[in-house]
């Protein structure tokens, strides 16, 4: 069997002030946490309305959606909010395409960090636009000037839902995890199952109900260093398992 494609999406900022001066980018860990697991990814531009995304769903058995340093821009939530840092309306409109299409034909979806955003947002959910900010929440922000090494480190526990695909990974009821996001889940979106809730109270991950294949957010970092963290290791495998499961079923 030959390996997988899994589409990543991918970022689009203006680097220059000119007509040409767009790129379209993904942080180097996502692409390598396809490539460890004997898989390779398949770059998806964010065009918006632009993209035809049927040779995407044609060619992948998985999609990962990965984070970034630009945030959801809240009209996609219904928000008349201006808000916070740096936005990327073109990466929305493509990843809200792709991840309904991809989850109605049950190709394998992850999405981490501003990726269960975008998964509880496409399910109508909203966010907290800066989660520190919330009254009782703890401040999840990365650590500013450390090396990454203490950056990633697990900051904080999450407690999984007993029954929920998470438990069902990992076969314990908490787990350790870094935190590195301003923003995050407010509402949880319909048709969606809370998978881990930080003690905080904070939503940490979530799964779509009844989905045909895996379809699962988390608001850590399990693509940093995964085969150095027997959790995070567990959880990407299960992903990958998923990815050959559909390729097996629909290529043979």
């Amino acid at each position: 069997m030959s390996k997988p494609l899994i589409g990543l999406s991918l970022c689009r900022w203006q680097l220059k002030d000119r007509d040409e001066g767009w790129f379209h980018l993904v942080g180097e860990k996502y692409v390598k946490v396809i490539t460890a697991y004997d898989a390779f990814p398949l770059a998806v531009p964010a065009l918006g309305d632009e993209l035809d995304i049927e040779p995407v769903l044609e060619n992948v058995s998985g999609v990962l959606f990965s984070g970034s340093v630009s945030n959801i821009h809240p009209s996609f939530y219904g928000d008349e909010h201006e808000g916070c840092g740096l936005a990327d309306k073109d990466r929305d409109a493509t990843v809200l395409r792709l991840m309904a299409a991809a989850i109605e034909r049950g190709i394998p979806v992850l999405g981490i960090c501003r990726g269960i955003q975008e998964m509880n947002v496409l399910y109508g959910g909203t966010l907290h636009r800066q989660v520190h900010e919330v009254p009782g929440r703890l401040d999840h922000r990365e650590i500013p000037e450390v090396e990454d090494n203490v950056c990633y480190a697990p900051v904080h526990s999450v407690k999984l839902t007993e029954g929920g695909i998470l438990h069902g990974i990992h076969g314990v009821s908490e787990l350790q995890v870094n935190s590195l996001h301003g923003q995050g889940i407010d509402r949880v979106g319909d048709g969606l199952l809370v998978e881990a809730v930080a003690p905080d109270g904070q939503v940490e991950a979530i799964s779509v109900k009844g989905a045909k294949a895996f379809a699962v957010g988390v608001q850590w970092h399990p693509e940093y260093h995964p085969k150095e963290n027997p959790d995070y290791d567990i959880f990407i495998r299960a992903f990958h398992t998923a990815v050959r499961e559909y390729q097996q079923q629909k290529w043979g």
